[in-house]
């Protein structure tokens, strides 16, 4: 089995020519890249855009039994304007150079977050191969179409799957036209999805009005979804992975937010009914883009609504390592166990009051559930909750995971209630 070089591109999921980019959206992704060390396997590296808490990547290695962080924790010196993380690595001299020296010793493989061209260049400037989809297919888009939301919703509607109605529209005199007829047929309440983009970031909802008085400064380029605001019951997550050797359909979540901006998931999705039927759909679309020799991921986003909660509207596609694939396979792997027998809650943006990883870490081994520590600490234990990412602007990330759904529920209890 090959080491695995990580590297979180999540910029590469928005649009560098989006006004919001530097300002906003790589901010965003910054703040992301602590959760991918929970990625790595032993003897896996990774290559971070940002420096790391060195309580927090101590605390990784133990749970995970990495070894001392600097075998495996690479950072670029400085990041490129307008940042990218390829581009960063390349400019880089040094860490250039371990990398070759890497991909001349061989037994390593690139795990880009988003396959992408700049992801297929590193690959041969440091002669570390990836091993999902081929790199002229990368070259030619397929990632990124099935990324993309419009795409995507019209790959859907060709398998005969539901989606939400509206239009699609790729310049502002569209955009003001589809607005108004949207306005008139799903009484005048929309949602705007720009149609790449991540984590709820590029969405907008509102009246007619509203929508036509913001759209001036929210929309400069690209295309955009003018869709009807749904009524949601709830929104799923389905997760499978396209492999050369077939389709393994993972499971089903249910996702939670707070103010439209995706902060975790519990698995599995209670209703078994959906479940099947979100299965059956999923599994439709996983076997259509593995026809298109595409390789890796397939997460796919729906709408359970109140109107017909029997009959999920099919979103959006997340075709890269995203954050309900990277939660279950550190479950996974930490228990040895399949999807099917776990029970796990993950939450993003939790509150804290910590200053920094050792306080949090002190506060979080005093808990203690059915007579054990809850924190997980060291590989081999049974069952417990772990740190995802260090204490941020007075919030943190943990998950929980069990094979008993009792002691998942009971966790989350005593975790909202401790006060971190």
């Amino acid at each position: 089995m090959p080491r695995r070089v990580w590297l979180p591109n999540v910029e590469e999921a928005l649009p560098e020519n989006d006004r919001t980019y530097s300002s906003v959206c790589v901010p965003k992704t910054l703040e992301l890249v602590p959760r991918f060390l929970l990625c790595l396997a032993k003897g896996d590296a990774i290559v971070t855009p940002r420096p790391v808490e060195r309580d927090f990547s101590a605390y990784i290695a133990s749970v995970s039994g990495l070894g001392e962080p600097a075998g495996w924790l690479m950072s670029i010196g400085a990041r490129s304007s307008p940042y990218s993380l390829a581009d960063s690595i390349l400019e880089d001299r040094p860490l250039l150079q371990r990398l070759r020296a890497m991909g001349k010793d061989g037994g390593w493989t690139l795990e880009p977050y988003l396959q992408s061209p700049r992801m297929m260049r590193l690959a041969r400037e440091t002669d570390i191969p990836t091993d999902k989809t081929p790199s002229p297919l990368v070259h030619n888009g397929i990632i990124t179409r099935l990324n993309d939301k419009g795409y995507f919703k019209e790959l859907a509607q060709g398998l005969g799957v539901r989606t939400p109605g509206g239009y699609l529209v790729d310049s502002m005199p569209a955009l003001e036209k589809a607005i108004d007829l949207a306005s008139r047929e799903y009484d005048d309440n929309l949602m705007l999805r720009k149609t790449f983009f991540g984590g709820g970031l590029g969405n907008m909802p509102g009246s007619k009005a509203q929508l036509l008085a913001r759209i001036g400064e929210w929309f400069d380029s690209g295309r955009v979804l003018v869709e009807p605001f749904l009524d949601l019951n709830s929104v799923a997550g389905s997760l499978a992975a396209i492999t050369d050797d077939g389709v393994e359909f993972c499971g089903v979540d249910v996702q939670t937010f707070d103010d439209g901006k995706w902060t975790g998931f519990d698995f599995p999705h209670p209703d078994s009914g959906l479940r099947s039927e979100i299965e059956r759909l999923t599994l439709l679309i996983a076997w259509s883009v593995r026809s298109k020799m595409a390789r890796g991921y397939l997460n796919v986003d729906w709408a359970v609504t109140r109107q017909k909660p029997e009959e999920p509207l099919a979103l959006e596609c997340n075709f890269r390592q995203n954050g309900f694939a990277y939660v279950l396979d550190f479950a996974c792997r930490y228990l040895k166990a399949r999807p099917g027998e776990l029970s796990i809650r993950y939450r993003e943006g939790l509150p804290c009051s910590s200053r920094g990883t050792a306080e949090l870490l002190v506060r979080l081994s005093n808990l203690k559930l059915r007579g054990e520590s809850l924190l997980l600490s060291r590989p081999g234990q049974a069952e417990g909750a772990a740190l995802m990412t260090p204490p941020l602007k007075g919030k943190c990330s943990m998950v929980v995971f069990s094979r008993d759904p009792g002691y998942t529920k009971e966790a989350a209890a005593l975790l909202e209630g401790c006060g971190l």
